[in-house]
């Protein structure tokens, strides 16, 4: 409450302070020094106070103003002031009474891009209503939507909409470890040699192999002439034999990019709203998008607004001329890139390189030899 200290002197002051009390001006802290009265009142009855300080010839001075009416009292006919307070108070409505934030927590296998589209189709995005959520009806239709969901719950944390959630347990990945099954070669070679855990091997270091040999077997016969299977494993090692052809063009159509835009949103409450004036977005048919967000933070707390940068790439093509010898390079990157690619774990035991001049280009063929594992397994099919 807005109070307001006086001291009251001269004039007929025993009359003004009846006076005071016959019409109801309530005082407190009441003193009286000398000829001189001191009190505070109420705001309110300044004006009645000094009506009455006039009718007994009373000087009134008025020593303090006490209350949150006073300093704003300057800005009573500033609209902008009180445009702004307005504002102010229906962006933290906003904020409270919408989605500011979507956390999603649990997660682990399913990845948190597939959680929010599928939020998205079922209408709930940053910037909706609280109010219009049905927490319930989303919940069953996020496990409808999302198979990998054994148990979810939506709930409401200020301006946050939290997503918390279980994923199912996968059962464990079945063996085949006990199916009756062959090793055969897959691929022409000598045997180096032969690792065998569980089987009968059929051949041995040496021995040279065509695809579809049988390497370890997994059927064995007893004396009586009972057949019984077994699950044949085991790692043969060999040497065979591969091959690697490529051709590289003189001149070769490749894409390029021809032109980068970028354009700056700001994202309020699920709206984007652009940083710029006159922006286009690129209308090439091959048109790369780039999107980074960063959310505002100020004095530690993270604030429902986010800075989008949105790198637009137009791809295009043209025609590239290559010299002999970038062609060769070009062609040895490719061979590196095969050996790393599909023989990574074996040995090179010879690598002969060849090059041939077309009328188009450079020709490398490679004659590997390698040694490594070789051998897949063929199941038996029992009656």
């Amino acid at each position: 409450m807005a109070v307001i200290s006086f001291s009251a002197s001269g004039g007929r002051l025993s009359a003004f302070r009846d006076a005071m009390r016959f019409r109801g001006i309530a005082c407190k802290n009441q003193q009286i020094r000398g000829s001189v009265f001191y009190a505070d009142t109420a705001a309110k009855n300044e004006k009645r106070l000094s009506a009455l300080a006039d009718e007994y010839r009373i000087q009134l001075v008025i020593t303090e103003r006490r209350g949150l009416r006073f300093p704003l009292m300057p800005y009573r006919r500033r609209y902008g002031f009180a445009a702004g307070l307005l504002c102010g108070m229906l962006l933290l409505y906003t904020c409270g009474a919408t989605v500011r934030e979507i956390c999603i927590t649990g997660n682990g296998r399913i990845p948190e891009s597939e959680l929010r589209a599928a939020l998205e189709n079922l209408g709930v995005t940053e910037g909706v209503p609280f109010r219009s959520i049905q927490y319930n009806w989303l919940e069953q239709r996020m496990r409808l939507a999302v198979s990998d969901i054994e148990w979810i719950t939506v709930r409401q944390e200020g301006g946050r909409l939290i997503v918390d959630l279980t994923e199912e347990t996968p059962p464990p990945d079945m063996k085949h470890d006990r199916m009756p099954c062959n090793i055969i070669a897959d691929v022409p070679a000598e045997i180096v040699s032969m690792n065998v855990r569980c089987g009968f091997p059929r051949v041995q270091a040496g021995d040279l192999v065509r695809p579809g040999d049988l390497l370890i077997s997994g059927v064995q016969a007893d004396p009586c002439g009972i057949s019984r299977c077994y699950h044949a494993d085991g790692t043969v090692t060999a040497r065979y034999p591969a091959v690697f052809t490529k051709e590289q063009p003189f001149v070769a159509e490749l894409p390029v990019s021809s032109e980068v835009k970028t354009q700056t949103l700001l994202a309020v409450l699920g709206q984007e709203l652009p940083l710029g004036i006159g922006f286009r977005v690129p209308d090439a048919p091959l048109t790369r998008c780039d999107e980074t967000r960063t959310p505002l933070i100020l004095f530690g707390k993270r604030l429902p607004f986010q800075l989008i940068h949105r790198i637009y790439t137009v791809q295009d093509t043209a025609v590239t001329v290559f010299s002999e010898e970038e062609a060769r390079a070009l062609l040895e990157e490719s061979a590196v890139r095969f050996e790393h690619n599909f023989h990574a774990n074996d040995i090179i035991i010879s690598r002969d390189e060849k090059f041939n001049r077309t009328d188009l280009g450079i020709m490398l063929k490679i004659n590997y030899v390698f040694e490594g594992v070789i051998g897949k397994t063929s199941e038996i099919f029992v009656k």
